[in-house]
């Protein structure tokens, strides 16, 4: 039956591709082609819960679409854990992913901090293609990992624009006001050992901190003046809409976040990965700064925002 293909564990379509002959395989293709309607296969897609993830995904949808797939949208399906083995275990065949997420998180590489973007994605992938038979495609042109914004005001007055430029202000005697959670302080990946790594753990009695959520009151407070600095997302659209300044993370402490569609092996075809990977290259930090505005903001459709983006880009 076409049903059993989205079984669980061993009698999802992967292990009918794995352990099938030719007689098994073709009698599976029509069920493969019929589900989704289409002539070349269909191909679920997960996804997370968060306006990026849903902006990724419909533009996974809509260009498999366009191009003659059938597609299963199962997004979202949840958080990290639960694409993750949605994946591996063959519910979903596609999802986009983070590299620091695949790195630290589901290979459980904690004690290592890969600095290197090219790096990390090398890694990451490697470890993917051996240990789940997953495929990471082009990374995305954009990083949303964490980020420091300051109060433009303030940044032009100090000429503080980098982490770096930060600690010797802070060495130098001066006090900054800074919007944090205790949640961001204590989070190994987030805040953490800044101050050791850069270098100002011993004046770090100059920083007056305000607990604060890191969300739209946080950016919002920024641009005000009421801090120096806060925290955020590089993708958050709050950072367009105050028209934040950021102080760059010049060394890397912060984890490497830069996006990629990941597809099962089993299922990937050289058609596939052309379609998915050709939006990476214009999915910079300010196209995606914008589309989420769009969405989070402007309560606009996801599916809409990324068919509307396609289009102007030409890819539809």
């Amino acid at each position: 039956m076409c049903s059993s293909m989205r079984e669980k564990g061993n009698h999802g379509r992967r292990a009918l591709l794995k352990g099938a002959g030719l007689g098994t395989v073709a009698a599976t293709a029509g069920c493969l082609n019929a589900f989704g309607g289409a002539g070349k296969g269909e191909v679920a897609i997960g996804g997370k819960q968060f306006t990026e993830q849903l902006i990724l995904s419909n533009i996974s949808k809509h260009l498999l679409q366009d191009a003659g797939f059938g597609v299963e949208t199962k997004f979202p399906v949840g958080g990290n854990t639960a694409n993750h083995k949605a994946l591996i275990n063959d519910r979903v065949d596609h999802y986009w992913e983070y590299t620091g997420t695949g790195w630290n998180y589901h290979l459980g590489n904690t004690d290592e901090k890969i600095r290197d973007a090219q790096q990390l994605y090398d890694r990451v992938d490697s470890a993917y293609r051996e240990e789940f038979d997953i495929d990471w495609l082009q990374m995305a042109d954009f990083n949303n990992t964490y980020i420091v914004t300051a109060n433009s005001k303030w940044q032009e007055e100090t000429g503080v624009e980098t982490l770096s430029g930060l600690a010797e202000y802070i060495n130098s005697g001066n006090e900054v006001t800074w919007a944090v959670s205790q949640e961001y302080l204590n989070n190994p990946t987030a805040f953490g050992n800044l101050p050791q790594f850069y270098g100002f753990e011993k004046n770090v009695g100059n920083v007056n901190w305000e607990k604060m959520a890191i969300g739209t009151i946080n950016y919002r407070a920024v641009a005000n003046g009421d801090v120096d600095l806060g925290v955020g997302f590089a993708t958050n659209p709050n950072v367009q809409k105050f028209d934040l300044a950021t102080v760059e993370d010049d060394e890397n402490w912060f984890v490497i976040y830069y996006p990629a569609p990941l597809v099962s092996m089993d299922v990937l075809t050289d058609e596939m990965k052309q379609l998915l990977n050709e939006p990476t290259s214009e999915l910079d930090t300010e196209t995606m700064q914008r589309l989420n505005k769009l969405v989070s903001i402007d309560k606009e459709d996801p599916s809409q925002v990324a068919e509307n983006w396609l289009q102007e880009q030409g890819m539809l």
